[in-house]
């Protein structure tokens, strides 16, 4: 049994991700507590001892006030929590928080976007974001891609501290066992139905606009074709609503925000997916899209080659290439063998890469308290 450990982390409390990373601990006997401004409302942090800001301090509740109460507030929960290893998630604003509070013992997990674009959109966000790498205190970095770890070592990291940790997906659960075809019938989608799977929320640099226009024009060649986009959130729905309807894609594609536990039926039941975000780290939709034996298109951008080729599990593209991604989406949808092949490559690379991130982030938390 390895040693249980009592860890606070620091990060985005209403993130799905965020939550899988304090249930793998939990699950496995440890003591998880969060902090955070905001708190996942499905539930899916029961059993985790969850800190509110403004429960910390109500001045926190005042945007103005809270640059000068957070690191106080943040000490007296650790002084109160004792945790073995304080875990902060994102570099802003909760790594800054964190590094300016001077907590440890210190484990940084810099996410996709807040390391790769966000911090270097301003010489001020560059400064917060090299404070929160923490480079003379982080004791060990974990992240989940090649792309991610260099962004970070831009940033002051030192390379020889980086663990390469898949804590953010849950692959238990997804398989192609999970398909469930009579899903589509229940949408009164033909049998021949030909599903192209979108599994991105609506935000401008997830780039549905792209994907709809593609697969407007791929219908127009293969009229099986139909898209089924699972965005729960996001702040460009309107625009997305009114392009399906000047495009007329109504009658030949679904939007529904699907609950966690439908996720792998709905995604096993594609035929393949599209992805064209501009910036990811081996995003969880992805490797778990792969777990369920299903080819991919994805847009070309920081990490995604590390999962997938062109002929090796999918078609890469140009993200904003609506012609590309066009050819490719007919390219799969033409050809049911290649989607075969392509899933069946997914499947095989996704699970020999995995291994068990529970046991990896014990490890890391072991050797930095030197326990190993």
């Amino acid at each position: 049994m390895p040693d249980r450990f009592r860890i606070l982390g620091i990060g985005d409390a209403k993130s799905r991700h965020f939550a899988r990373w304090a249930n793998r601990l939990a699950e496995n006997g440890h003591e998880v507590h969060v902090a955070s401004g905001r708190v996942n409302p499905r539930g899916e942090l029961d059993g985790i001892h969850v800190h509110r800001f403004q429960e910390l301090d109500p001045l926190l509740r005042v945007p103005f006030l809270r640059r000068f109460r957070m690191v106080p507030a943040l000490t007296r929960l650790v002084a109160r929590v004792q945790p073995d290893v304080v875990h902060s998630h994102y570099l802003m604003p909760y790594g800054y928080w964190t590094a300016r509070a001077g907590l440890g013992p210190l484990v940084v997990s810099p996410w996709g976007k807040d390391a790769i674009v966000d911090a270097w959109q301003s010489p001020e966000a560059e400064e917060r974001a090299r404070i929160a790498i923490a480079p003379e205190r982080a004791l060990a970095y974990v992240v989940n891609s090649q792309a991610l770890e260099d962004a970070a070592v831009r940033l002051g990291a030192d390379r020889a501290k980086f663990h390469r940790v898949l804590w953010h997906a849950r692959l238990d659960g997804y398989s192609p066992e999970r398909a469930d075809r009579s899903r589509w019938g229940a949408l009164g989608w033909p049998d021949d139905a030909i599903v192209c799977l979108s599994l991105r929320n609506f935000r401008p640099y997830t780039n549905l606009d792209v994907l709809l226009r593609a697969f407007a024009a791929a219908r127009q060649e293969v009229p099986e074709l139909r898209l089924f986009s699972s965005a729960g959130g996001g702040w460009t729905r309107s625009e997305f609503e009114q392009l399906v309807a000047e495009l007329g894609l109504e009658p030949y594609m679904a939007v529904q925000d699907v609950p966690a536990a439908e996720l792998p039926s709905v995604t096993a039941s594609a035929d393949f997916a599209v992805t064209l975000a501009d910036v990811d780290s081996s995003p969880a939709s992805l490797l778990e899209t792969m777990a369920s034996r299903v080819p991919l298109v994805v847009g070309r951008a920081p990490s995604m080659e590390e999962w997938i080729q062109t002929g090796e599990g999918g078609e890469v593209v140009e993200r904003r290439d609506v012609e590309a991604v066009t050819a490719a989406i007919l390219k799969l949808a033409r050809d049911p063998e290649l989607r075969r092949s392509y899933g069946e490559r997914n499947l095989r690379e996704v699970h020999a890469r995995f291994g068990d991130p529970t046991a990896q982030l014990e490890q890391v938390y072991a050797g930095v308290l030197g326990r190993t």
